[in-house]
């Protein structure tokens, strides 16, 4: 769920709930004023519409706004932590800290309207309670997957939010030891900020990026087979490898680049731009370009108000087309004919392809001769510096230690290994970092299994 969707689902939520938080909230203050005679406090009365608004808030996040899943349980702790530092996504972030931010204010208003959670312990403990209610309910219900970290965030955040009403009251109030307490109260504030502070800092200070195919956590191989093609030798020698970057452009380089490819097209017209942070469009009657910064990739795209009818015209026709428009097709790439009217051409990334291309390109034909879409990952790439490299057998033992992403809770019953090759995946700073390739058998099915190479 992204920050824009959650943002969505709060205003929506605000505008059905805040209103009847408010009347329940109206309805407590009556009856505690005139049916019980007792005085009431403004500010808890504007404590308890909040309380009552997030408590809301939390059951219609994690259950009424979610439908039927799968209901899985994931018991690795610190696994949503690593994946975001995997794919290094704000997605993935946004997530981490809502989870911990959704919680706060439980852990600010507990104490603030019952004297009897101004304990730290029983307000850190009825957040933890409420958490794990929430985490076995969505197990149950099967709206959501019951995950440990966030049990574990949840109840961060409600720590959190506690040691924010402690400094509150602490300032307010007089008695003695007031800023031996107030350094207490904000330490696990400091530690938490300095943490993530500490993260983003190192993300940054690093030289290359993380590998979003890198392990979550540790798969558990204990009662798995795992055995070696008897063709297979391993090889227990390190070397070094090649890091690759891509060649970027500059806005400028990509409207010339896509304005060209328009003319070779023979597509003319009033060409405009939209500029965005990493990837221009270019537009031309029906006819567009989406031109990548990072790597010179690119998309042309034919837009018709009427259906497409893919079909085929050839691979030597199409090659003849993509050559009037400037696009050649290496010599050593790989051609396949995935369905009717799509073309595909592969050149694979190896040791040995420095100062080459890779990727892929794929187009879509009609049935009337017409190539409606070119999609061109054919990266040109340059050696940033060679890396020292781990050895096939020590690749081979991070796997069998289960250090590798694999879809969520698969069982592993037998493992067989039949092929191991160094090749590259892309990091989260566009470099493209050497892996090793398991090509295996995984419970009778073909399965690839990724190991970072690097040392």
């Amino acid at each position: 769920m992204s920050l824009n969707t959650l943002l969505t689902q709060l205003r929506e939520f605000l505008i059905i709930a805040f209103p009847y938080a408010l009347i329940l909230c109206i309805l407590f203050f009556v009856l505690y004023r005139f049916v019980f005679k007792k005085k009431v406090n403004i500010w808890k009365f504007f404590s308890s519409i909040l309380f009552i608004l997030n408590f809301i808030l939390i059951i219609y996040l994690t259950f009424l706004s979610r439908s039927e899943t799968y209901g899985e349980i994931d018991l690795h702790l610190f696994r949503s932590y690593r994946e975001a530092w995997n794919t290094f996504s704000t997605r993935n972030w946004q997530l981490v800290i809502f989870n911990i931010a959704l919680f706060s204010p439980l852990g600010m208003f507990l104490p603030a309207l019952w004297n009897k959670f101004r304990k730290a312990w029983r307000t850190i403990g009825a957040g933890f309670l409420f958490s794990l209610f929430i985490e076995l309910g969505q197990r149950i219900t099967q709206r959501g997957l019951c995950e440990l970290d966030d049990l574990f965030n949840n109840t961060l955040g409600v720590l959190l939010g506690y040691c924010i009403f402690y400094i509150i009251y602490t300032l307010l109030h007089k008695g003695k030891y007031k800023i031996r307490r107030l350094a207490a109260a904000a330490l696990p504030i400091v530690l938490t900020v300095a943490v993530f502070c500490g993260i983003f800092y190192r993300y940054n200070a690093q030289t290359y990026g993380n590998l979003p195919i890198d392990y979550t956590y540790r798969v558990d191989l204990s009662d798995s087979k795992i055995t070696l093609s008897n063709s297979l030798e391993l090889s227990d020698e390190s070397t070094e490898a090649p890091i690759f970057v891509p060649n970027t452009c500059s806005e400028q380089e990509a409207e010339l680049f896509a304005a060209n490819l328009l003319d070779h097209m023979g597509i003319s017209g009033d060409t405009h731009y939209s500029h965005y942070d990493d990837f221009i469009i270019c537009y031309r009657g029906h006819h567009n370009i989406t031109v990548y910064l990072d790597d010179h990739s690119y998309e042309y795209h034919y837009i018709n108000d009427e259906d497409a009818n893919w079909g085929d015209m050839g691979a030597q026709a199409v090659k003849d087309r993509l050559s009037l428009y400037g696009i050649e097709i290496p010599n050593n790439a790989v051609y396949s004919h995935p369905s009717e009217g799509c073309y595909q051409w592969t050149v694979e990334r190896s040791v040995s392809s420095v100062g080459e291309v890779s990727g892929t390109l794929t187009c879509y034909t009609t049935t009337d001769g017409e190539i409606y879409t070119i999609n061109n990952q054919f990266i040109s790439q340059s050696v940033y510096k060679n890396e020292p490299v781990i050895s096939e057998k020590e690749a081979y033992q991070r796997l069998v230690d289960g250090y590798f992403q694999i879809e969520h809770n698969y069982k592993i019953y037998d493992l067989i290994i039949n092929e191991v090759t160094l090749t590259y995946s892309p990091d989260t700073k566009g470099f493209y970092q050497p892996v090793y390739l398991f090509k295996c058998e995984i419970n009778g099915e073909n399965r690839d299994l990724v190991i970072a190479a690097l040392e």
